[in-house]
Protein backbone atom coordinates (compact mmCIF):
# COMPACT_ATOMS: atom_id res chain seq x y z
CA UNK A 1 0.00 0.00 0.00
CA UNK A 2 2.88 2.77 0.69
CA UNK A 3 4.83 1.78 -2.72
CA UNK A 4 1.10 2.74 -4.72
CA UNK A 5 0.89 5.99 -2.49
CA UNK A 6 4.55 6.61 -3.37
CA UNK A 7 3.86 6.19 -7.37
CA UNK A 8 1.00 8.34 -6.94
CA UNK A 9 2.96 11.61 -5.16
CA UNK A 10 6.22 11.15 -7.65
CA UNK A 11 3.92 11.56 -10.45
CA UNK A 12 1.92 14.35 -8.66
CA UNK A 13 5.54 16.01 -7.71
CA UNK A 14 6.98 15.48 -11.83
CA UNK A 15 3.13 17.53 -13.00
CA UNK A 16 3.60 19.90 -10.15
CA UNK A 17 6.93 21.00 -10.98
CA UNK A 18 6.63 20.85 -14.62
CA UNK A 19 3.81 23.15 -14.48
CA UNK A 20 5.78 25.63 -12.04
CA UNK A 21 8.79 25.61 -14.41
CA UNK A 22 6.00 26.58 -17.25
CA UNK A 23 4.41 29.18 -15.53
CA UNK A 24 8.11 30.47 -14.44
CA UNK A 25 9.04 30.84 -18.11
CA UNK A 26 12.14 27.68 -17.70
CA UNK A 27 10.23 25.71 -19.52
CA UNK A 28 12.19 24.22 -23.25
CA UNK A 29 10.40 25.62 -26.09
CA UNK A 30 8.48 22.73 -28.17
CA UNK A 31 10.80 24.39 -31.35
CA UNK A 32 14.03 23.25 -29.50
CA UNK A 33 12.88 19.94 -28.04
CA UNK A 34 12.12 18.70 -31.28
CA UNK A 35 15.02 18.24 -33.67
CA UNK A 36 14.72 20.52 -37.11
CA UNK A 37 15.02 19.08 -40.48
CA UNK A 38 18.71 17.65 -41.73
CA UNK A 39 20.65 20.72 -43.97
CA UNK A 40 21.32 19.30 -47.42
CA UNK A 41 25.22 17.72 -47.95
CA UNK A 42 26.93 20.32 -49.50
CA UNK A 43 28.53 17.99 -52.35
CA UNK A 44 24.38 17.21 -53.51
CA UNK A 45 23.86 18.91 -57.20
CA UNK A 46 20.42 20.17 -57.75
CA UNK A 47 18.67 18.22 -60.59
CA UNK A 48 16.35 19.93 -63.05
CA UNK A 49 14.01 18.81 -65.35
CA UNK A 50 12.46 20.00 -68.47
CA UNK A 51 8.72 21.22 -67.95
CA UNK A 52 5.83 18.66 -68.38
CA UNK A 53 4.03 20.65 -70.64
CA UNK A 54 4.56 21.81 -74.49
CA UNK A 55 6.86 19.46 -76.45
CA UNK A 56 10.66 19.40 -75.99
CA UNK A 57 13.27 18.27 -78.50
CA UNK A 58 17.35 18.15 -78.30
CA UNK A 59 19.11 21.29 -79.99
CA UNK A 60 22.25 20.18 -82.61
CA UNK A 61 24.75 22.39 -80.05
CA UNK A 62 23.99 21.00 -76.40
CA UNK A 63 21.17 21.97 -74.88
CA UNK A 64 16.93 21.74 -75.16
CA UNK A 65 14.16 23.62 -76.77
CA UNK A 66 10.65 23.34 -75.35
CA UNK A 67 7.69 24.96 -77.61
CA UNK A 68 4.62 25.45 -75.39
CA UNK A 69 1.25 27.43 -76.53
CA UNK A 70 0.46 30.24 -73.76
CA UNK A 71 -2.91 31.30 -74.37
CA UNK A 72 -2.62 32.69 -77.95
CA UNK A 73 1.50 32.81 -78.11
CA UNK A 74 3.59 29.73 -79.05
CA UNK A 75 6.95 30.43 -76.51
CA UNK A 76 10.28 28.39 -77.45
CA UNK A 77 11.95 28.25 -74.15
CA UNK A 78 15.68 27.40 -74.32
CA UNK A 79 17.48 24.71 -71.92
CA UNK A 80 21.34 23.81 -71.56
CA UNK A 81 22.03 20.33 -71.44
CA UNK A 82 22.04 20.15 -67.35
CA UNK A 83 18.30 21.20 -68.39
CA UNK A 84 18.57 24.57 -67.02
CA UNK A 85 16.68 27.89 -68.51
CA UNK A 86 19.03 29.77 -70.52
CA UNK A 87 18.89 33.40 -72.61
CA UNK A 88 18.55 32.07 -76.04
CA UNK A 89 21.63 32.21 -78.20
CA UNK A 90 19.37 32.89 -81.20
CA UNK A 91 18.36 36.38 -81.71
CA UNK A 92 14.69 35.97 -84.26
CA UNK A 93 12.76 32.66 -85.01
CA UNK A 94 10.58 31.88 -87.63
CA UNK A 95 7.02 29.52 -86.91
CA UNK A 96 4.67 27.94 -89.51
CA UNK A 97 1.93 26.21 -88.19
CA UNK A 98 0.01 24.05 -90.11
CA UNK A 99 -3.27 22.73 -89.09
CA UNK A 100 -5.75 19.63 -90.04
CA UNK A 101 -8.24 21.96 -91.31
CA UNK A 102 -7.44 25.29 -91.35
CA UNK A 103 -5.20 27.63 -93.64
CA UNK A 104 -1.48 27.53 -91.95
CA UNK A 105 -0.23 30.79 -89.95
CA UNK A 106 3.39 31.92 -90.07
CA UNK A 107 4.74 34.07 -87.07
CA UNK A 108 7.75 35.97 -86.28
CA UNK A 109 9.36 34.96 -83.05
CA UNK A 110 10.80 37.52 -81.29
CA UNK A 111 12.75 38.00 -77.78
CA UNK A 112 10.61 37.96 -74.66
CA UNK A 113 12.97 37.30 -71.58
CA UNK A 114 14.18 34.03 -71.72
CA UNK A 115 12.11 33.11 -74.53
CA UNK A 116 11.29 33.85 -78.55
CA UNK A 117 7.90 34.46 -78.69
CA UNK A 118 4.90 34.88 -81.32
CA UNK A 119 2.60 37.94 -81.39
CA UNK A 120 -0.79 36.82 -80.35
CA UNK A 121 -2.44 35.09 -83.37
CA UNK A 122 -2.12 31.12 -82.42
CA UNK A 123 -5.28 30.25 -81.77
CA UNK A 124 -7.33 27.18 -80.62
CA UNK A 125 -7.05 24.02 -81.09
CA UNK A 126 -3.92 23.84 -80.50
CA UNK A 127 -3.25 20.65 -82.85
CA UNK A 128 -0.65 21.68 -85.69
CA UNK A 129 2.65 20.46 -87.33
CA UNK A 130 5.21 22.87 -86.37
CA UNK A 131 8.05 23.97 -88.54
CA UNK A 132 10.60 26.27 -86.81
CA UNK A 133 13.49 28.14 -88.11
CA UNK A 134 15.72 29.55 -85.50
CA UNK A 135 18.07 32.46 -86.62
CA UNK A 136 21.38 33.03 -85.19
CA UNK A 137 22.56 37.00 -84.64
CA UNK A 138 23.16 38.76 -88.06
CA UNK A 139 22.35 35.51 -89.91
CA UNK A 140 19.84 35.49 -93.03
CA UNK A 141 19.92 31.83 -93.39
CA UNK A 142 18.32 29.40 -90.25
CA UNK A 143 20.60 27.95 -87.95
CA UNK A 144 18.48 25.29 -86.66
CA UNK A 145 15.45 23.65 -88.12
CA UNK A 146 12.89 21.91 -86.35
CA UNK A 147 9.35 20.15 -87.26
CA UNK A 148 7.10 18.57 -84.82
CA UNK A 149 3.56 17.34 -84.11
CA UNK A 150 2.14 19.52 -81.08
CA UNK A 151 1.43 18.43 -78.76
Amino acid sequence: MKIHIMKKSCSTVLIVSALVAALVGTAVPVSAATPSAPAKPPGKKEVYELPETGVSRPRPVEGWINAEAVGTRLAIKFYDKEKKPVVPDVERGFVRLKYAAKNPVQAVLSRDGLTLATPAIVRPPHNYLVILSLFAPGATEPSESYTFKYP
